[in-house]
């Protein structure tokens, strides 16, 4: 059952209309001279929700620090309404049960810092929800976390204890310090007590996750102490040089002898320079606005989760009325960015097609939130292969071409008839059978034998 607690007083949500305001027979009655006499009314819903919207256009009703339009806004267990100087609580006692232990997981445990004072100066701190877009002020009493409804931050969940976390203001910055039984984790580390927050700082609690942001603050340096001279003869030697005062009576004197040189003051210490100041976090990616106020400006990128919305607590603040307070959310995961819609009024379109879910973006992407338009440009996008233009092609190692025969001269005749051959019609190639080479021996033989018969014949015919 719905219940609505001020005072420390849960008043039960009957059905039909329940009404806040000073008219004596309201649910709550409420007084104080900026409370109308019907101020707002909550409707209990046959799922068993409730809902609250203004009885009156010139009431003023406020709930997590948003303000109510027209139209009727759900209730949750944890959210605050504020009205007429009054602060009420929503209380679901069937989501507020007992705390159920997680699973074991093996995070890194990070290193805990010792939680500083309570003194002590701070830059404003605030945490962005990074579901939702809702901003958190961390006061000087501290922010707490918890299932609880009379947490500043209530989460839902039964994974989160009744108070789960607290971060509270010290001397060298915010502290956040875990009292849970499932743990607080930031920046993907499980803390083991307490650490001490930067700015950007990721804490997931729960399901939820938030950013942390605070201007960051000098550590408290205290002052040196200057300890009074000694008392001796060799103080009052150190003092002087030959009779003759060193230091001024009013500046304190060096407090020992080993200090100098034949009494004569050492040179004093140098000081380092000041440390240079970081550089600034290169953008991630950067949006071009192409309508608008902002019309022709590039919005940076610097985290790999940002809200965009026209509400001052988002990371990139578009002030337009087609724009949501908390109206999309931008984020990198494994290199690629996506972009989700938090349930807008006028939606969210990517090259004209809707936003639902996670949607992927790619380079030169036309988003449009409502009815201002602007050019996603990552940083980080790889080349494009298939894009139009030149491509350059990889390097060819082609063979060396083989050295050319030596030159060498020819007489002009033969040049002439080199010549002559090569006006000539080509022929066509012929094929040339040899046979294969006899024996020399065989042949040399032959031919004598040969000679000796012819000889011999000769020589008979010449007798006759």
């Amino acid at each position: 059952m719905i219940q609505i607690e001020v005072g420390g007083r849960r008043h039960a949500v009957s059905s039909g209309e329940f009404v806040l305001g000073s008219a004596p027979g309201s649910g709550i009655l409420l007084e104080g001279p900026d409370v109308l006499t019907r101020h707002a009314i909550v409707e209990f819903l046959t799922t068993g929700e409730a809902a609250i919207r203004v009885a009156s256009p010139s009431a003023e009703v406020r709930v997590n620090g948003v303000r109510l339009g027209a139209e009727p806004t759900p209730l949750l267990h944890g959210d605050k309404i504020t009205l007429g100087g009054h602060e009420l609580r929503v209380v679901d006692e069937a989501r507020s049960g007992s705390t159920q232990m997680m699973a074991a997981f093996s995070l890194p445990v990070s290193g805990g810092e010792p939680a500083a004072s309570a003194t002590g100066p701070t830059g404003a701190g605030r945490l962005v929800s990074l579901t939702d877009g809702r901003e958190y002020t961390i006061t000087a009493a501290g922010l707490v976390f918890g299932r609880d409804a009379g947490c500043e931050v209530v989460i839902v969940s039964t994974e989160v204890s009744r108070r789960h976390a607290e971060i509270r203001p010290g001397a060298n910055g915010y502290v956040i310090t875990d009292s849970s039984a499932n743990g607080t984790i930031v920046n993907g580390q499980r803390i083991p007590g307490s650490r001490v927050l930067a700015r950007g700082d990721v804490i997931r609690i729960g399901g939820e996750e938030f950013r942390f942001y605070a201007q960051p603050v000098s550590p408290v340096i205290p002052p040196p102490i200057i300890t009074g001279p000694a008392i001796g003869a060799s103080q009052r030697l150190n003092d002087t040089f030959h009779g003759v005062p060193t230091t001024p009576a009013s500046l304190p004197a060096v407090p020992a002898l080993s200090d100098t040189l034949h009494g004569i003051p050492p040179f004093p210490t140098p000081i380092p320079p000041p440390a240079p100041t970081p550089a600034a976090v290169a953008p991630l990616a950067s949006l071009l606005i192409r309508g608008g106020a902002l019309k022709g400006k590039r919005l940076p990128v610097r985290a790999p989760v940002v809200n965009i919305g026209r509400a001052d607590y988002n990371d990139i603040v578009l002030p337009e009325a087609s724009v949501s307070t908390a109206h999309a959310k931008l984020q990198r995961r494994e290199g690629v960015w996506v972009i989700s819609d938090l349930e807008s009024t006028n939606g969210t379109t990517v090259d004209g097609e809707p936003v639902k879910g996670e949607f992927p973006l790619s380079p030169g992407a036309t988003i449009r939130f409502g009815e201002v338009a602007v050019l996603f440009e990552p940083m980080d996008a790889p080349a494009d292969m298939n894009a139009a233009g030149t491509r350059v092609m990889q390097r060819l190692d082609a063979p060396s071409p083989a050295p050319a025969p030596p030159v060498t001269e020819v007489p002009a005749a033969a040049a002439d008839h080199t010549a002559s051959r090569s006006q000539r019609p080509a022929s066509k190639p012929r094929t040339v059978v040899s046979s294969p080479p006899r024996k020399s021996s065989v042949s040399t033989w032959a031919l004598a034998l040969f000679l000796i018969l012819a000889a011999a014949a000769a020589a008979l015919v010449f007798l006759r």
